[in-house]
């Protein structure tokens, strides 16, 4: 694996800029530098979000626990990715028991949607760039990031709950280098909302001729969501302290304990579901 370098970090940043800026940002109001978080998104707009996601969230029995291991400055909480935004869920009651901002790394994808990419801000969502996390997180800011993505995020059935990283190693880097506890978050429910079948990616390729687009599909004619119990939990803290960012092994055996801790706490609340004990 490749150190990240500060002249990384530099093409990054303008490449993510460049990507954010263009020509129909007049139509919807949107701001080049709403993709950072620099750019305050007005209380009332985000009052308004976060009041919707409290209304969902209680139609649909939303639960968080664990917020009391979220230390007082900066953290990294690192979540498996199921449907959509689902992690909205887990930010919003975080934002109301600490009274802090929570920010989400999204795809590069949604600053590129007019309309969606203003909502997007509006419920903390930034450019998922390294350079972004580390000046939030050098900022004392609690930033939420999905390793797995797009990717994790359209699997199939038959990979429900499993986390398909990748080589993604980025969030570690940052984590490291801006001397941040990183916190597992697990998500238990979203996974089952819809039963998608099939390689998304190789469909999205046959249908759209075009690279790196999935196009998920469902098991049945309609996507009809099974509305599954949702349950959120804050594991404890694990420690990069003194690891060093330019040696690979190292950051992998980091980003191996925060895989084992977040897988932990997915099987113990499946588990619990299920009405079996934890061991």
């Amino acid at each position: 694996m490749k150190a990240t370098t500060a002249a990384d970090i530099a093409g990054e940043a303008r490449a993510g800029t460049a990507a954010a800026v263009e020509p129909m940002a007049p139509f919807d109001g949107f701001d080049a530098s709403m993709v950072e978080g620099t750019c305050p998104v007005s209380a009332g707009a985000r009052e308004v979000y976060a009041g919707i996601v409290r209304a969902v969230a209680g139609c649909l029995g939303v639960q968080v626990r664990g917020i009391e291991q979220i230390p007082q400055g900066r953290a990294l909480l690192v979540a498996n990715h199921a449907f959509g935004w689902d992690v909205a869920f887990p930010m919003e009651a975080i934002a109301r028991a600490t009274g802090r901002s929570v920010w989400a790394l999204g795809e590069h994808l949604w600053w590129k949607i007019p309309v969606m990419r203003r909502i997007a801000a509006a419920v903390g969502v930034v450019d998922g760039r390294r350079d972004v996390a580390a000046r939030l997180l050098a900022a004392d800011q609690i930033v939420v990031v999905q390793p797995g993505g797009l990717r994790e995020a359209v699997k199939p059935r038959e990979l429900r709950y499993q986390l398909l990283w990748g080589k993604r190693y980025g969030f570690v880097e940052v984590a490291i280098r801006t001397g941040t506890p990183i916190l597992p978050l697990a998500c238990t429910g979203a996974d089952e909302f819809f039963d998608f079948v099939g390689d998304p990616y190789a469909r999205g390729r046959r249908w759209l001729h075009a690279k790196g687009i999935p196009v998920p599909l469902p098991a049945r004619l309609l996507p009809i969501p099974h509305v599954a119990p949702l349950r959120y939990v804050v594991g404890e803290p694990i420690s990069a302290e003194g690891v060093d960012p330019e040696d690979a092994h190292a950051v992998h055996r980091v980003r191996r304990e925060v895989e084992g801790a977040l897988h932990e706490l997915i099987e113990n609340e499946l588990a619990r579901r299920a009405g079996i004990p934890y061991p």
